[in-house]
């Protein structure tokens, strides 16, 4: 019986000892990950090198614990503290296969694992299938290469072959993507027409305020993907997330059948919130990072604030309130900045602070990052404020 090679590495357990490992140097590997079931993928691994294990990064939920069947013989999913590990038992190992079974739950903060619209088609997020590889004491990241496999028939789509790393998510379905003036959509078939209208109007105004304040147009059209979680729930869900060249939301609740003008403010806000993080990342270099979350969170407040206000999508009334309520929210936390909805909240307190308009702050930083290789953080913010003043 012929067994392709990748299957017979997926089902033997390997022992091979670790030699000549470059510290800080990525580790490559394959992930092939095929749709094998509605709501079934396997993930074969093939590493370039034996490890003795892989840090998936903190523990989102209980994602992983609940979803991920792995396949492998000799090789565990482990949770350590708030850290996910593929471990093998102190061997070292260079492949293994993880059967992942749909997962629509997500953890506050972090992007969600699947979302699933209702004609079936699922976004997959990659970032939660990558990590750091642990040989002796040399911590390595893993560098993937992508196989994407689909059901028969099945439209597969993966992230920009422009971004950095297999980070994004990556959409199996029957749908294709269709163009929608500033950017390319993908939507759910249940999606009422009153936000298919106001997402494609809200993103092409705000794009284009953003190429002009920013003086750094977008090379491509954002891949926008929206689904919708349910129609029962009471009041309005909303969730989004930018990540390469992709804005994911999933939205949910009574509220999204009526299209009152409260739920069309929340998702003008959500809108012109992700976008602003789409160019907070359009550099060659630098940008969104580090340990301060609150200077790329509230940096995205502050910039959708004044994008609302500039195109006119929110009247002077609605923006102040906007502020008001995020100040308040603020003032209820004290100030800090070390909480979730602080780096929102607390974040946009800070930037309309500073004194400065946010916009040409924002743009300082932008060509601060791209010329530094920089991440964006309170030490750079000083220093262009320095130079300002």
């Amino acid at each position: 019986m012929n067994i392709p090679l990748l299957r017979l590495l997926a089902i033997l357990f390997l022992v091979i000892p670790v030699a000549h490992a470059q510290p800080g140097a990525p580790v490559d590997a394959q992930l092939r990950l095929t749709h094998i079931a509605a709501d079934k993928w396997r993930a074969d691994y093939l590493l370039a090198e034996p490890v003795e294990s892989i840090d998936l990064g903190p523990k989102v939920g209980n994602y992983r614990q609940q979803a991920w069947r792995i396949l492998t013989p000799g090789v565990a999913l482990t949770g350590q503290a708030d850290q996910d590990t593929i471990s093998a038992g102190g061997k070292n190992f260079s492949a293994f296969s993880v059967e992942v079974s749909l997962f629509l739950p997500y953890a506050e903060g972090n992007y969600t694992a699947f979302d699933r619209m209702s004609d079936g088609g699922t976004d997959v997020f990659l970032g939660f299938f990558s990590g750091d590889v642990v040989q002796g004491k040399n911590t390595r990241p893993l560098r993937l290469k992508l196989d994407l496999r689909g059901l028969a028939n099945e439209t597969v789509i993966a992230p920009d072959v422009n971004d950095a790393g297999p980070q994004g998510y990556a959409y199996f379905g029957p749908a294709t993507p269709a163009p929608a003036g500033a950017a390319r959509m993908i939507l759910d078939p249940k999606t009422p027409d009153w936000i298919a209208e106001l997402l494609e109007e809200t993103t092409t105004r705000v794009t284009e305020f953003y190429d002009h304040a920013f003086q750094r147009p977008l090379t491509y059209k954002p891949l926008l993907m929206v689904s919708i979680s349910d129609f029962e729930t009471p009041g309005l869900s909303t969730k989004g997330g930018a990540i390469g060249r992709q804005v994911v939301y999933r939205l949910g609740g009574k509220a999204l059948l009526r299209g009152s003008p409260q739920a069309k403010r929340i998702f003008k806000e959500l809108i012109a919130h992700e976008l602003a993080h789409v160019w907070q990342m359009n550099v060659s270099r630098g940008g969104i990072g580090g340990n301060e979350a609150w200077v790329h969170e509230g940096g995205a407040e502050a910039i959708a604030l004044a994008g609302l206000r500039g195109t006119g999508l929110f009247d002077p009334a609605e923006a102040d309130a906007y502020a008001l309520k995020l100040t308040r929210e603020c003032e209820a936390l004290n100030g800090s900045v070390d909480t979730y909805r602080g780096f929102y909240a607390c974040g946009f307190k800070r930037f309309t602070g500073y004194g400065l308009d946010v916009l040409p702050l924002w743009k300082s930083m932008m060509e601060a990052a791209e010329s530094s290789g920089a991440v964006y953080s309170s030490a750079m913010i000083d220093a262009i404020r320095k130079d300002a003043h």
